[in-house]
């Protein structure tokens, strides 16, 4: 047995791509490749050389690493992640090398690694997001051996990295040691794997100043759900409390508090009427204070946002919603409203109205909306015909088996080839190949009713699934009108084509009774007319 029949022995039904490489007369070139590499790349590769078939940079990286395993004799991996690229998947090749009869191969087996992919990418967002956050950052394993800080915590309380980085988080004086015990107990809590609110407290700087902190605890689990590490985040809140206690001492805290709030703020009379703004109202919607003092926005309200419960700050509730109110150019602002009722004495006398500009994070979220959809269809669809790919036919036949199997029903599934593509091709150029499979899409889509389905599945191969049959008279007659439509000449970019079709039809449950049962029908039933002198179609069985 040749290394060929070995290589079609143990590596056709593998689903991940496999080349067999020789190094013949310094050259390498394809000797033989197993089906699912053929099916993804679409290439003819075998008894070419590497280099006439992969793009120039492809070749460049390839060459290099299939050199070094033929000059070392040893295995050589290696990967390309292709990260933050959402249409290139990430893979690994091992490359193993191979002496028969006088000659010398190269194995390559390329598996697909996304879900590594996927934790590298986390790893680098999760990193940048530990560096570049203000919040200062502390982890610690479970036995409280600090694994990671950031900049900002040495920032915030004055020890280095270097001091902190695989010493006990106990030995650094941070924690008060009347909160020690308290400290203890909730990362004791952590460690049993459940979370723990956020807590406003003081903690110490290296130098031992206080600083009032919130603190924010994370357990971080493994794969198994096993809590191996504790995030803290610490954030100074140092000015807030001393806002608070400038707040309590004066009203003319107050007073400034409302003057200078980077968001529009509105005092409103218990009869909704605005009696006073501050200089940010003016900015965010453009209109003087003698237009908007007197304004009543409680009635403004009731129109925009209709349900709305505008007693809550009546009853001294706090009250957040989202109001549209055009400015003075007569554009919409959108805007976070948040309604804080003024209590006095245990009275409510108005309301504090606080008015966040949100039009931008808006627009940008619609855009973000806008954007996941085409994602979506990028996704399930493909890219040269738009037509529904593999991985949405696949899902719309498995539910049509489901379906069909509910209601008695018949199914029928269309492989398609585009007869001599490869000849257009290498005649007119791939463009003129593009456009004849976008007209062959366009055609097929005109031979079936609405509801069935046509998808492309890479390079000339296409398939239609029909629902609703009664009996195989129906399938002649579709398959004659798809030969006819489809065998018409075709004008592209000037040049007369002429491209026929070979069908091969499985039925549902004649021929199967499961996605996998009708794809390999369909297939054989191609394939009998594609021997048989193509142009032609075969019903599975019939």
């Amino acid at each position: 047995m040749n290394i060929s029949q070995q290589f079609s022995l143990f590596f056709d039904q593998m689903a991940d791509m496999v080349f067999l490489v020789e190094w013949k007369n310094n050259q390498l070139w394809y000797t033989n490749v197993n089906p699912s590499a053929q099916q993804k790349l679409g290439i003819d590769m075998v008894g070419r050389r590497l280099v006439d078939v992969l793009p120039a940079s492809v070749f460049t990286t390839l060459d290099k690493h299939y050199l070094k395993c033929i000059e070392s004799m040893h295995p050589v991996t290696y990967s390309d992640l292709n990260l933050f690229v959402s249409d290139l998947p990430a893979s690994e090749t091992s490359l193993t090398y191979i002496e028969e009869d006088g000659s010398t191969y190269v194995l390559a087996i390329t598996k697909n690694i996304n879900s590594l992919k996927k934790k590298a990418e986390d790893y680098i967002f999760l990193e940048s997001l530990v560096t570049n956050t203000v919040d200062a950052m502390l982890v610690i394993d479970t036995d409280g051996i600090v694994l990671k800080v950031n900049e900002a915590f040495a920032k915030q309380f004055g020890w280095s990295t270097s001091e902190l980085m695989g010493e006990c988080w106990e030995l650094f004086p941070i924690t008060p040691s009347e909160l020690k015990t308290q400290t203890l107990n909730t990362l004791a809590t952590l460690k049993k794997g459940q979370s723990v609110p956020s807590e406003e407290t003081v903690r110490l700087t290296k130098e031992g100043r206080s600083i009032h902190t919130s603190v924010s605890y994370s357990p971080i689990l493994n794969e198994a759900d096993q809590v191996v590490a504790i995030s803290m985040i610490y954030r100074n809140i140092q000015h807030l409390k001393e806002l608070e206690e400038k707040l309590e001492e004066s009203h003319d805290a107050y007073k400034s508090l409302f003057s200078y709030h980077k968001n529009a703020v509105c005092m409103v009379n218990e009869d909704g009427i605005i009696e006073n703004i501050n200089e940010a109202c003016v900015a965010i919607t453009g209109f003087p204070s003698e237009v908007i003092i007197g304004f009543n926005i409680v009635e403004y309200a009731k129109e925009v946002v209709p349900d709305l419960d505008l007693d809550k700050t009546k009853r001294g509730e706090i009250a957040n919603f989202e109001l549209l109110l055009p400015d003075s150019k007569g554009r919409d602002l959108c805007l976070s409203v948040t309604n804080v009722p003024i209590i006095v004495k245990g009275v409510v006398k108005g309301t504090y109205i606080i008015a966040q500009d949100i039009t931008e994070k808006r627009s940008i979220e619609k855009e973000r909306e806008k954007l996941q959809e085409q994602l979506t269809f990028q996704a399930y669809h493909d890219s040269l015909t738009e037509l529904p790919n593999r991985r949405l036919l696949e899902e719309q036949l498995d539910k049509a088996i489901h379906g069909a199997e509910k209601n008695l029903s018949m199914l029928a599934l269309f492989f398609l080839d585009c007869d001599h593509l490869k000849e257009v091709n290498d005649t007119y150029g791939h463009e003129v190949g593009d456009e004849l499979l976008i007209s062959f899409s366009k055609r097929l889509l005109m031979t079936v009713r609405e509801g069935d389905i046509v998808a492309r599945l890479g390079g000339d191969e296409f398939v239609i699934l029909l629902h609703g049959l009664e009996d195989i008279t129906q399938m002649d007659k579709v398959a004659s009108r798809i030969l006819t439509t489809l065998g018409s000449p075709y004008n592209i970019l000037g040049h007369e084509i002429h491209a026929t079709a070979s069908i091969g039809i499985s039925t549902y449950p004649a021929n199967g009774t499961t996605v996998k049962q009708l794809f390999r029908q369909a297939d054989q039933a191609l394939y009998t007319v594609k021997n048989a002198g193509r142009n032609g179609y075969r019903i599975s069985g019939v």
